[in-house]
């Protein structure tokens, strides 16, 4: 009996490490998707003038994605829903030059170290 509690608690401490492990995303497949535009924005305010490629696409369901990109790199994503786009925002990095994305906060972002070199 005593074993078993003592490995019920093992996994309890376990579990908010588990709990809060971050989702890594590869880039949707834009394909399938329908070319909206493309613009230019500002996202390194150290680098002068709109540095930062944002191509959007019109994906399934009503969703809108938008691909950022910083000297022909892929650095980020975002997604949100027509209907609801200030709730349903999100952005997702490529933090390490992988192609694997995760999400950070929605709040202004700097182009990521490994695409500046």
């Amino acid at each position: 009996m005593r074993t078993l509690a003592i490995l019920a608690l093992a996994v309890l401490m376990a579990a908010p490490s588990l709990t809060y492990a971050q989702q890594l995303l590869r880039l949707p497949n834009l394909e399938s998707m329908k070319h909206i535009t493309t613009r230019d924005s500002e996202h390194a305010t150290d680098i002068p003038g709109k540095e930062t490629a944002m191509d959007f696409y019109s994906g399934p369901e009503g969703l809108v994605y938008t691909v950022y990109a910083y000297r022909g790199r892929t650095i980020a994503f975002s997604t949100h829903s027509n209907s609801d786009p200030q709730k349903s925002y999100r952005v997702y990095m490529d933090l390490t030059g992988k192609g694997l994305f995760q999400q950070i906060n929605s709040g202004p972002w700097q182009i990521p170290a490994w695409a500046r070199r």
